[in-house]
């Protein structure tokens, strides 16, 4: 292997070295990614792309009464609100819960591909996998939306984890390579209730796997949860206020070492989540100012 500085001699140290220059900065162990914004967005809480949007984007949606749900195809269901909704109470990509409609084949919760589409007086929600045979329409029940964790800590694998748009995806190509990674998130956190509760906010940096979709008509990767690399706990006692906005929060991760990685396609992400210890709190919107993610692979 070559070293600094170089031996008299060393002829493979050398070649290796050139080696290493000429194939560029993938080949020194610079695989770097990074992203920055100052431009405000919020959290629109998709399990997939887009993680957030210029206009504001509720976390909560109280339980809208449905009219009717029918089954348009083994992975599509369609839901039919009571009233006419203004505005649209559901994002594309949002995970909605369904309850008590009177054919308990459609309450759910759907998650994993969540809205399709949703205007004043409907709503289409997507599955990941067919329920077959097709079932007959249904009446009543509700559809509602949270996004704070009633029960405690967050799990990194719990839906409750919300993705922003700071993220960075690098290659390991040695088990002796480290990532080093760095982040910064100011975020202004809105919220409802009824009664003064207790709020913990956690920002962390999670690491994801990828692998092949194997979808010979749409090639790509797929991303499972690998390990919570960082984290940052803050907590909000006696929040008062039936509505109210929490101070700017600033987090800051300053450069951290990931290390031991098995070879591999990596997806960092800078994700949130909360979840209340008293009280019935429910964050509303996310608002994210100035923000940072830089990640960057280096070879040992």
């Amino acid at each position: 292997m070559a070293s600094y500085p170089v031996e008299a001699g060393d002829t493979s140290g050398v070649v290796e070295a050139v080696n290493n220059l000429l194939s560029g900065p993938s080949g020194l162990g610079q695989d770097f990614g990074g992203f920055s914004s100052y431009q405000t967005a919020y959290i629109t809480g998709n399990f997939r792309t887009p993680y957030t949007t210029t206009t504001p984007t509720s976390l909560y949606v109280p339980p809208v009464n449905l009219a009717t749900a029918a089954q348009l195809s083994g992975d599509t269901f369609e839901f039919i609100f009571a009233t006419t909704q203004t505005p649209p109470p559901f994002v594309q990509g949002q995970g909605v819960t369904i309850s008590g409609v009177a054919d308990s084949y459609y309450n759910d919760t759907y998650n994993t591909i969540g809205v399709a589409a949703c205007t004043t007086t409907n709503l289409i929600l997507r599955t990941r996998g067919l329920f077959l045979p097709l079932q007959p329409p249904s009446t009543g029940g509700t559809a509602e939306y949270n996004r704070t964790s009633p029960t405690g800590p967050v799990d990194p694998e719990s839906s409750f984890v919300l993705s922003t748009d700071c993220n960075v995806k690098v290659v390991v190509t040695g088990g002796t390579d480290r990532v080093f990674v760095a982040a910064q998130l100011l975020n202004t956190i809105s919220y409802v209730q009824t009664t003064t509760s207790d709020l913990v906010y956690t920002v962390a940096i999670d690491r994801y796997k990828g692998f092949p979709n194997e979808n010979l008509e749409n090639p790509g990767f797929l991303f499972n949860f690998d390990e919570r690399v960082a984290q940052q706990i803050q907590t909000f006692t006696g929040v008062t206020g039936t509505t109210g906005t929490l101070p700017l929060q600033n987090t800051i991760f300053s450069t951290l070492v990931d290390a031991n990685i098995a070879p591999g396609y990596y997806w960092y992400l800078l994700n949130v989540d909360f979840y209340r210890t008293t009280g019935d709190i429910r964050v509303t919107t996310c608002e994210l100012a100035q923000r940072s993610f830089t990640a960057q692979v280096v070879k040992q």
